[in-house]
């Protein structure tokens, strides 16, 4: 990676940044993530203390052996976390990454993951990190599926019972998005810009 991977770089969004991830977060984390809404339709086990520094934890090592990781999303105007993005799994030699994402209730509907997915995107094809994101969504996350889809994935096929979601196995669609793809639609978007 061009940067360097121990302290991923902080980008600014519209009224949010990603910034790396630190244990001072872990009780912003586990607040968001211990309200129903936003886990009900995820793989998350219960969510505890412990899980949300285990999250923070992961995110830190993968950044110091040089792997993708997660990124918190944090609001301008007070570096508060509402969310993360980035990715849980990451294969380097294969180049390809799973991403994933979550968001604090009161900022749903607001755009701001899908800007964050968007410039996530852009950064790991511009710089050729990787060939190809993938993402696991269950069937029910309609959300979840809207927001990918906007952002150009296209769904390849359901896994039954793919994971196991607090005791119950779940069907999870998988969708990916291959640099190729992307590419062309950012020339397509360019080029619709050009003729207006």
């Amino acid at each position: 990676m061009a940067d360097d991977p121990q302290y991923p770089p902080t980008i600014e969004l519209d009224g949010a940044r990603l910034r790396p991830l630190r244990m001072a977060d872990t009780a912003a984390l586990y607040a968001y993530l211990n309200n129903p809404a936003v886990t009900e339709l995820t793989s998350y086990p219960e969510v505890t203390i412990a899980l949300a520094e285990a999250i923070i934890e992961r995110s830190l090592s993968r950044w110091a052996a040089g792997e993708l990781s997660k990124w918190g999303v944090a609001l301008q105007h007070d570096d508060q976390l509402v969310g993360t993005c980035g990715f849980n799994e990451h294969s380097q030699a294969h180049r390809w990454a799973e991403l994933a994402y979550d968001l604090a209730q009161p900022h749903w509907g607001k755009g701001l993951m899908r800007n964050a997915v968007a410039v996530l995107l852009e950064r790991v094809f511009q710089q050729e990190l990787l060939n190809r994101v993938q993402a696991f969504v269950r069937i029910d996350n309609r959300r979840s599926q809207g927001l990918l889809e906007r952002c150009r994935f296209v769904r390849e096929g359901c896994l039954k019972s793919y994971r196991v979601c607090r005791g119950q196995p779940h069907d999870f669609y998988i969708y990916g998005l291959l640099r190729s793809d992307w590419e062309a639609a950012q020339q397509a978007i360019g080029a619709e810009e050009t003729r207006r």
